[in-house]
């Protein structure tokens, strides 16, 4: 009787343990960046955590992974400066929505976004844009991202393995059992909200 309660003290809290580990890993995914099309908020060889959006809509300013439009095999990371029943366009390099330029402190050069014609944003699409907007293929090259190829909200830069190279194949991908090593400099890098 007694090895069965010593048995079950052992066991039940190894199996709540794997069942939250689960939960939690089917409810998060961490990903490497591989491109600068996101600079400065996301650096070559940052790996993010992604949460899914449950409740909740993407709203203008997230930084979203998605399934790319051109390859759905591979997923990208852009931010979201369009929301549904968003009118919008540029003027003079700046992203406008109505006929308000739109504040985005998070782009590597002001004045940067170039030609955006004025549309207006589909039910449950959105426009997004990398914030290096002079190295990044975006919704002005391939129109609205549809809702259903969003992946998740990108919350936080775990850790930097960035070494500077860029792969220009993709702007997210699934990271790797690669054992990462981390430089010095790269310590800034560690448990970074994104903005």
């Amino acid at each position: 009787m007694r090895s069965k309660s010593v048995a079950r003290t052992i066991l039940q809290p190894i199996a709540i343990a794997v069942g939250l580990a689960m939960l939690v890993r089917g409810a998060m995914h961490i990903y490497s960046i591989p491109s600068e099309s996101m600079a400065p908020a996301l650096q070559v060889g940052d790996h993010i955590l992604v949460t899914p959006y449950l409740a909740s809509a993407p709203e203008r300013g997230d930084v979203i992974v998605f399934r790319s439009i051109t390859d759905t095999r591979e997923l990208a990371v852009k931010r979201v400066v369009g929301v549904p029943g968003d009118y919008i366009d540029s003027r003079l390099g700046r992203t406008r929505i109505g006929t308000h330029t739109l504040p985005e402190p998070y782009v590597l050069r002001e004045a940067a976004t170039g030609a955006i014609s004025a549309q207006l944003v589909p039910e449950n699409c959105y426009f997004v844009m990398g914030d290096n907007r002079a190295n990044s293929l975006d919704s002005r090259s391939w129109g609205w991202l549809p809702r259903e190829q969003i992946v998740g909200r990108a919350q936080l830069v775990l850790w930097s393995s960035g070494n500077g190279e860029s792969n220009d194949a993709a702007n997210a991908s699934p990271m790797s059992d690669e054992r990462v090593v981390r430089r010095a400099d790269d310590a800034v890098r560690i448990f970074k909200w994104i903005e």
